[in-house]
């Protein structure tokens, strides 16, 4: 029976509070959601598809060289001048040319500059918009990752309680056998240690399912077993002194995607506007085809150069109310912004709280965990000399399981508030 109280003992282990710095592994599971996350895939051929149009914009203040003909054939024929060698003239029946024409743009009022711009603001609006769905897969990784090793803690911790009343149960059938106690006594610790059992198996499920999830989303099969630790770190969050706020602002993606969706469009406006504006083309071509320039039914050689001046003047306030609609969609764009730094903001500011008050709670879990564990030996040593029942026994065990429970949540929740901060200043990466 000694050796039996002595096995509870050791099961019933002691739990050391060391901080440390975050698991690795968070950081590999992040690069491998990133990787294949399919949401980050879509918003890279965004960003592709945007810095092409931006290369269609570029060309576009360059010369554009044509080739065009066309064939007409006349029902009644076009009756040509005549000439010396024929006083009556020719009738044409075949009407055809084909040109080479380039053509230049030399004054658009603006209008290429500001595409240009919107362009250039859009692809910067598709880049940071990897960013926000960098960040958001890297934080979910994060999630899942903890979660499954919480679990798999706590599955840890019901194997541990289980094992502990085993251990007891084996000194109340001995003190049975030896009918020093009844058999009320150790039905009483059967039905505590069936309850265990039930546990253990709902806890390994709960473990496999977010195991799963975490697969799921790093791309591997469902039912790889991956690499994970056995129980979650203290996290040493200690390097950050303040809220961060001003860091947020600058770092996080959200606030860059708004910024370039004021800027475009700004040049939204400068687009709408230009259209109204005077524009000045020019352009040149040689073309061959009948009639020829002398008005003959052969065909002929000829060149053209041509420069187009269009001053709009009156189209019924169009110019004004388009350019008032895009500018109420510029300031809906800067209200959204400051929304978004209200928010982030608030985000910054709340997580670093939560780290604080969660710091707190692992710190008060422990403390607790260490009074529940004395509280078992006590009542380990008292049961022996008779001085406590079985039930303040379990009891005490069932206390001890309850205070480790609560150990295992509250760092969780310090490793998931410290990740929700790095996520709420734009610190997340896949590099330690």
């Amino acid at each position: 029976m000694k050796k039996s109280f002595i096995l509870i003992m050791i099961i019933l282990f002691i739990t050391n509070l060391s901080y440390s710095q975050q698991d690795t592994l968070v950081f590999k599971y992040r690069r491998m959601a990133v990787d294949y996350q399919q949401s980050i895939k879509i918003a890279k051929k965004h960003l592709e598809g945007a810095n092409s149009l931006l290369e269609v914009a570029k060309a576009d203040y360059y010369p554009k060289f044509d080739i065009n003909g066309d064939y007409n054939y006349l029902g009644n024929p076009i009756q040509l001048g005549g000439t010396t060698e024929n006083p009556d003239g020719e009738l044409l029946t075949n009407k055809y040319e084909v040109g080479l024409w380039v053509s230049q743009p030399v004054w658009t009022g603006g209008y290429l500059k500001s595409k240009k711009d919107v362009l250039v603001a859009r692809t910067d609006v598709a880049r940071n918009y990897i960013g926000v769905n960098e960040q958001n897969t890297m934080l979910e990784a994060d999630v899942l990752y903890l979660n499954a090793v919480s679990k798999k803690e706590i599955s840890k911790l019901a194997v541990n309680y289980r094992q502990s009343i085993e251990a007891f149960l084996k000194v109340i059938q001995d003190r049975v056998d030896e009918e020093i106690t009844g058999m009320n006594e150790l039905y009483q610790v059967k039905v505590r240690y069936n309850d265990a059992q039930y546990e253990e198996i709902r806890k390994e499920k709960e473990f496999r399912v977010s195991l799963m999830k975490l697969n799921r989303l790093v791309g591997v099969s469902l039912a790889t077993e991956s690499q994970h630790i056995d129980s979650l770190t203290v996290v040493n969050w200690g390097q950050h002194t303040e809220s961060g706020v001003d860091k947020a602002l600058e770092l996080r993606p959200e606030m860059k995607v708004k910024k370039s969706e004021v800027i475009m469009n700004q040049s939204f406006e400068k687009v709408t506007a230009s259209n109204y504006n005077p524009k000045i083309n020019v352009g040149a071509g040689l073309t061959y085809g009948a009639p020829s320039p002398e008005l003959l039914t052969a065909p002929g050689t000829n060149y053209l150069i041509t420069a187009r001046l269009t001053i709009p003047v009156f189209y019924w306030g169009q110019k004004k109310n388009q350019v008032f609609a895009k500018q109420m969609r510029t300031e809906q764009k800067s209200l959204e912004l400051a929304e978004t730094a209200d928010l982030i903001k608030l985000q910054v500011t709340s997580g670093y709280y939560e780290l604080q008050k969660s710091q707190e709670q692992v710190d008060f879990a422990y403390s607790s965990l260490d009074n529940a564990k004395r509280n078992v030996d006590v009542m380990l040593d008292r049961y022996k000399e008779g001085l406590s029942s079985v039930l303040e026994v379990l009891d005490a065990q069932l206390f001890w399981q309850k205070s480790y429970l609560n150990y295992i949540k509250a760092k969780l929740e310090l490793n998931m508030a410290y990740s929700l901060y790095l996520k709420s200043t734009g610190e997340l990466t896949v590099t330690q």
